[in-house]
């Protein structure tokens, strides 16, 4: 089973990438981001005692799970403390990504939709790497109508490489910059690439 990577910058389009593959015969699809929130809503862990450790026990909520919003002013105008927050986290994520990559039986390959693909230097543990690359102002218009503030989404896309610098780390790259259906038709010819390459 051949581990194909799939990152890019926020509102860039990974989610409906994964989306595409996870529906195609013979892929198994995995998220980090959502490996992350289960890890976030777990009460009475090492990884909340540390965080608490660190920031004081106001981190965690009344639930005894870690309070994602204040770590989120924690760590957005601090990059020593963001930096902090993803070397307790990346391992612990990338455990329960092999975790299941084990459990996967019967697929030609799995892709692993990871933000922080390239900045977690997971690049080493994939056969390859897809970008989805939007133009910064269209990411953007996406992000604000999230509802996110400009400055929120400013914050986040600091946070990460740029996408210009993903896209250009990348084996694959999508350019998400129209429709739906023009990015779908895009993962379509990149399934068969990759399905043609590693035959």
């Amino acid at each position: 089973m051949k581990r194909i990577g799939l990152t890019g910058g926020p509102g860039c389009g990974k989610s409906a990438v994964l989306n595409y593959f996870s529906s195609v015969s013979g892929w198994q699809c995995l998220d980090a981001d959502r490996i992350c929130h289960e890890i976030y809503e777990e009460a009475g862990t090492p990884f909340g005692k540390r965080l608490a450790a660190r920031w004081g026990a106001e981190i965690i909520s009344e639930n005894g799970t870690p309070d994602r919003a204040r770590i989120a002013q924690k760590i957005f105008d601090d990059e020593t403390e963001r930096q902090w927050l993803n070397s307790v986290l990346h391992p612990e994520v990338l455990l329960r990504l092999e975790t299941a990559m084990a459990r996967i039986r019967d697929k030609d390959f799995v892709m692993i939709e990871a933000p922080l693909l390239f900045e977690a230097q997971w690049s080493f543990k994939m056969n390859a790497i897809v970008a989805v690359w939007s133009a910064p102002e269209i990411q953007m218009e996406r992000l604000l109508a999230r509802g996110w503030t400009r400055e929120h989404a400013e914050k986040r896309i600091r946070s990460q490489f740029p996408a210009d610098k993903k896209l250009e780390l990348a084996d694959y790259g999508l350019i998400n910059n129209g429709s739906l259906e023009s990015l779908l038709e895009q993962c379509a010819v990149l399934e068969k690439t990759i399905r043609n390459n590693f035959r």
